[in-house]
């Protein structure tokens, strides 16, 4: 027999949220793209202290997950370029929120 879970717990999609977060570097990519669509080697760019092919994972992740879109401009010319879902903009005030936190108490 399984107990219902008590009030107080913390629901399994939180912690799963947290460490799909946490995974390489899918906050700070997510973070970026909050400011708009980029272009891959935009993201190189601006993102230069992350390898690159941490980037190209983390982007197939987070595609997969539903939180960042692929789309193909066709051009000419041909542009692919990387946006937040509606859920990933759902989730950006909250990453700014914890950004900011990150920045005041310096954790």
């Amino acid at each position: 027999m399984s107990l219902p879970p008590r009030p107080h717990q913390i629901p399994g999609s939180f912690v799963a949220t947290l460490l799909e977060l946490g995974h390489h570097h899918n906050a700070t990519i997510l973070r970026e793209l909050a400011d708009g669509s980029r272009r891959y080697n935009e993201l190189l760019t601006t993102l230069a202290d992350i390898p690159e092919p941490v980037i190209g994972a983390s982007l197939r992740e987070l595609d997969g997950d539903g939180l960042v879109r692929r789309r193909v401009d066709p051009g000419p010319p041909l542009r692919v370029l990387y946006e937040l879902t509606e859920a990933g903009l759902d989730l950006a005030p909250s990453l700014g929120a914890i950004e900011a936190w990150a920045r005041r108490t310096k954790v």
